[in-house]
């Protein structure tokens, strides 16, 4: 897990049948270690899957640069 930029680590247990989600927090006591069963993980990678599906093409457009949303409004 990269500490700077707050990712989330996932990985597959090699002695269990589940999958490890190690997420950061704001501080040492707010670390978190999610385990998730077979179907779980698959519930959750499809949850994942729908959601980014309905953000749509809202991220594929180019970001207007601060002078131009400026300048449109004036």
């Amino acid at each position: 897990m990269d500490e700077e930029s707050g990712e989330i680590l996932v990985l597959r247990d090699q002695l269990r049948p589940i999958i490890e989600m190690h997420i950061r927090g704001a501080n040492p006591d707010a670390y978190r270690v999610v385990r998730l069963d077979r179907h779980e993980s698959r519930r959750l990678a499809a949850l994942i899957l729908y959601q980014a599906e309905r953000l749509g093409s809202a991220w594929l457009g180019p970001v207007a640069e601060s002078g131009e949303e400026e300048s449109k409004s004036a």
